[in-house]
């Protein structure tokens, strides 16, 4: 798997779609997937790009996994022909427990705990070799240098979140569903 990392919460100009810009870490890929309103809300919270911080939802997460007993491990991000999905890893006694959610929210949570992000090789499928300098939202979709895909929730976790073999990402975008 390989690790990423939130760049960006913004706008597409052309869509006008909230979308998650990502850079894969020690490799040229960005990743760029659209994302409901109010989960790019609380992901912008969470990485301080607005005036005010407070995420109840995620607070409750946190307080329910530490009264668990449990940390968060590592959020993952997979892809398919339907978009990216995304889970959210906790461990407990040396146990892993995957739990799908949606991406920004596993982002976020993530984010929070300051645990890694990685991406499997299916989402690193949809990832675009990385312009020489930071796109922005005009950049990162509609024109297709970064190609962007739609976010989507998988009832089930994948086999094995944290133990993919890397592979060399492909340079193909999906469509918004």
């Amino acid at each position: 798997m390989t690790p990423m990392r939130v760049i960006e919460v913004s706008t597409c100009r052309q869509t006008g779609q909230p979308l998650v810009l990502l850079r894969a870490e020690g490799r040229d890929r960005w990743l760029a997937f659209y994302v409901p309103t109010n989960e790019a809300n609380r992901l912008a919270r969470c990485l301080g790009m607005t005036s005010c911080p407070c995420t109840p939802i995620f607070e409750l997460a946190e307080q329910l996994v530490g009264h668990m007993g449990a940390a968060v491990v590592r959020a993952y991000l997979e892809g398919d022909e339907r978009g990216i999905s995304a889970g959210l890893v906790l461990e407990r006694d040396g146990l892993e427990l995957a739990l799908p959610c949606h991406p920004a929210d596993a982002l976020a949570l993530a984010v929070r705990a300051r645990a890694p992000i990685l991406a499997q090789d299916s989402a690193l499928a949809l990832a675009r070799p990385a312009p020489s300098s930071t796109p922005d939202a005009a950049t990162t979709c509609g024109n297709g240098s970064i190609g962007s895909a739609r976010a989507t929730s998988r009832p089930d976790p994948p086999a094995d979140p944290g133990r993919a073999p890397p592979e060399v990402a492909k340079t193909a975008g999906l469509p918004y569903k």
